[in-house]
C-alpha cells in the first residue's frame, strides 16, 4: 500500500477540505498527518484526527506529501524552514509533492515551482505571492506536472483525484 504524508497547520486548518480529500485517499493509501509544533504541545487533534510532529516525518517512508489549505497554513507553514526542507527532500527523491490552496504557496517557497506552471486561489495577492517565487500562474483548478500537483481549492475533489491518479501509477 502506498503512503501519503499530509502536512497541516496546527490551528485554523480547513477541516472540511481535509476531510473531503481524506474520503478519497483513505481507502487506498496509508495516511499520516503531520503538523509543526508551535507551542511545545506536540501532537494535536482536529475533530478526532490525530497529528504527529513534523520532525517525525521521514520522506523515505512515504510515496507523497500534500500541504493542505487553511488560514493557519499562511500563519504557521509559510516560510517554515522545516516544511520547506521536507518538500525539497521529496522533490530530490522525485516523490509526489502536492499543495492545495495556500499550500501551493509553501511549495513555491521551497523552490520546486520555479519556472513551472501552478495554481492557487484566484486572488491578486496570492497570484503575486506565487509568481514572486518564480512559478507561472495558470487559472486552472488543478495543475499536474510530473511529480508536482497544485490545486486552487475551488475543486477539492479534482485535487484529491489528481493525487490519487499519480499514486496509482506503477512505480519504476
Amino acid at each position: 500500500m502506498k503512503s501519503l504524508a499530509i502536512i497541516v497547520p496546527p490551528q485554523r486548518l480547513d477541516i472540511p477540505m481535509l476531510l473531503s480529500c481524506m474520503r478519497t485517499w483513505r481507502k487506498e493509501y496509508d495516511l499520516r498527518i503531520f503538523s509543526v509544533d508551535t507551542c511545545g504541545v506536540g501532537a494535536m487533534a482536529f475533530d478526532n484526527i490525530k497529528t504527529e510532529e513534523l520532525k517525525d516525518l521521514n520522506n523515505e517512508c512515504f510515496d507523497a506529501v500534500a500541504v493542505m489549505d487553511g488560514v493557519g497554513t499562511r500563519d504557521y507553514l509559510w516560510d517554515d524552514i522545516k516544511v520547506i526542507t521536507q518538500l525539497q527532500q521529496f522533490d530530490r527523491a522525485r516523490k509526489l509533492i502536492a499543495g492545495l490552496g495556500l499550500g501551493s504557496i509553501v511549495l513555491a517557497q521551497s523552490g520546486v515551482l520555479v519556472g513551472k506552471e501552478a495554481t492557487v486561489s484566484n486572488s491578486i495577492e496570492l497570484i503575486v505571492k506565487l509568481t514572486s517565487y518564480g512559478a507561472i500562474f495558470v487559472p486552472d483548478d488543478v495543475v499536474t506536472l510530473k511529480w508536482i500537483i497544485t490545486g486552487s481549492g475551488r475543486d477539492i475533489d479534482a485535487f484529491a483525484h489528481a493525487v490519487s491518479g499519480w499514486l496509482r501509477r506503477p512505480t519504476k
